[in-house]
């Protein structure tokens, strides 16, 4: 057994060889902890600047008739939110709202674009989703069928009872009224299921019925 003097010393030597690298481990160690904190921090500051970015787009938009400078206003605060804050959902909300302003004010070629920006950003995917069935329902007021129809594929989310009805719309319009009345049957179900209320569902339903 090593006296208290040999440990020392032996300690002392392994020191010397190993002491800069435990060092070295020990402040990387500390720095990615600490950077791991700052990038914490970071992303709750860039969350709430994006969620004051979109309060004010919510604050611009009308609760009763859209005037040409409203819907200028919500355009502007969109547009910051997707240049500085692409991947957040505030974002995609928020092309979702430029989206519907460009509907009713007939601009369907710029509210098609908004939607396509929003399913091409990935993020959440019930926004994707209702993305899908909004651009679905402009593709098919723009005359492209064919395309809005390759939006609504088959998929189990909350908006699957609105994909199957505006499937079934675009199939009125194409004369497939079997097929529209199947969709429609489906929606209805799972909107029943849902304990949804769809009066205009059953409208289209009965306008169909043999």
């Amino acid at each position: 057994m090593k006296t208290e003097e040999e440990q020392v010393e032996a300690l002392k030597n392994w020191w010397k060889e190993n002491g800069k690298s435990l060092i070295l481990t020990i402040a990387v160690s500390i720095g990615g902890v600490l950077s791991w904190n700052a990038y914490q921090d970071y992303q709750v500051q860039q969350s709430e600047v994006a969620s004051a970015y979109f309060q004010r787009l919510l604050n611009s938009a009308p609760a009763g008739e859209l005037s040409e400078k409203d819907a200028a206003s919500i355009r502007h605060n969109s547009d910051l939110l997707k240049t500085e804050f692409s991947t957040s959902t505030y974002a995609q909300l928020a092309a979702l709202m430029v989206a519907r302003v460009e509907v009713q004010t007939g601009n369907l070629a710029a509210a098609g674009a908004e939607l396509e920006w929003v399913v091409a950003q990935q993020g959440d995917a019930e926004i994707v989703a209702l993305a899908n069935v909004r651009w679905a329902k402009v593709l098919a007021a723009q005359g492209q069928h064919e395309q809005a129809l390759a939006l609504l594929t088959d998929g189990d989310d909350a908006w699957s009872a609105a994909r199957l009805e505006a499937k079934g719309d675009i199939l009125v319009t194409q004369g497939a009224l079997d097929a529209a009345r199947a969709a429609y049957t489906q929606a209805s179900e799972l909107a029943q299921a849902s304990g949804a209320n769809n009066p205009l569902l059953g409208l289209k339903l009965d306008n169909l019925a043999q």
